[in-house]
């Protein structure tokens, strides 16, 4: 295949280097000092699953024009989606497949409107991967586990890159209810993402204490209750399940570590959206709209993570 990712951080960076490493034709949209890096040495992947190797790639700040491609992942933060867009725009043929494997559940949903709801597909990945310094990508834990596939259904081409995928070492799987699949770890990592970046405690903290664990429930039953309105299929202990998982999570949410980093805040695609679906169902949603009003000031980054 020929593969363009757009976004080659710790997702983007380990999924396309192992395409490469299989034979397949890689190139990346990139910028900055990990763009440069990539086009002078290559994509380099230090996995403790996959082991270290490096990959030849094509690194450039948008695609080339006149190549299309058969594959393009989109892996960029959620805010980055409509330029993301554009860089891919001359890379996507008739019957290129788009997959993305951002957080959330609406970035299909821009992606469709750009290039047709045919050939895309949702996706997301349980992961712990980042960009080690540039041109490295390092992955050192999470079960590497993407699931994906087609809203209306998948078919014959589905089917036939879920089979490239796995050639290639990627832990994949296809989904008959994308949908169900996409809230149920949104009603995680959207809780957990919040909660974490407005306070700071980890799972475990925010669990242990009835109090917080108190806000945390509530806050999960929300993120369940508009999942449900939109088609999802969750199972009736749901709320129960995923305030236990957050007990035993001992890790940072990405959005807290951009927090400390003073970067932007992937906010509308974990949290505002949500609140905007439940307006649209006539839920109410006071937990979610209180974590997205803390979290507001800090959305746009440029700041420290406690004082500012």
């Amino acid at each position: 295949m020929d593969v363009l990712v757009v976004g080659a951080g710790g997702v983007g960076g380990y999924l396309g280097g192992l395409l490469a490493r299989a034979g397949h034709r890689l190139s990346v949209v990139a910028r900055g000092a990990h763009l440069n890096a990539l086009a002078r040495d290559g994509l380099r992947v230090e996995s403790v699953a996959d082991g270290s190797f490096t990959v030849p790639v094509e690194a450039t700040p948008t695609a080339s024009a006149g190549r299309t491609a058969d594959l393009v992942l989109f892996t960029v933060k959620g805010y980055d989606t409509p330029g993301a867009i554009e860089q891919a725009r001359a890379a996507v043929g008739p019957h290129t497949q788009v997959l993305t494997l951002q957080n959330g559940v609406v970035a299909a949903d821009h992606l469709a409107a750009a290039f047709g709801r045919e050939w895309v597909l949702d996706g997301l990945i349980y992961i712990e991967s980042y960009v080690k310094a540039p041109g490295i990508i390092a992955q050192d834990g999470g079960p590497r586990r993407v699931v994906f596939g087609k809203r209306a259904g998948n078919g014959p081409q589905e089917h036939a890159l879920l089979a490239a995928l796995r050639e290639a070492g990627w832990v994949a799987e296809l989904a008959e209810d994308i949908v169900t699949a996409l809230w149920a770890k949104l009603c995680f990592i959207g809780p957990f993402a919040a909660l974490n970046t407005v306070t700071g405690l980890g799972g475990p903290g925010l669990a242990s204490n009835p109090a917080s664990a108190g806000v945390a429930r509530a806050l999960i039953a929300e993120y369940v209750a508009v999942a449900t309105a939109e088609g999802a299929r969750l199972p009736a202990d749901m709320v129960d399940a995923t305030l236990e998982r957050m007990h035993a999570f001992t890790g940072l949410a990405s959005m807290l570590r951009d927090r400390i980093g003073g970067r932007r805040l992937e906010a509308d695609a974990l949290v505002d959206d949500v609140v905007r679906r439940a307006g649209a169902h006539a839920i109410p949603v006071p937990v979610a709209s209180t974590l997205a009003a803390l979290l507001a000031p800090m959305r746009e980054g440029g700041s420290p993570a406690l004082g500012a």
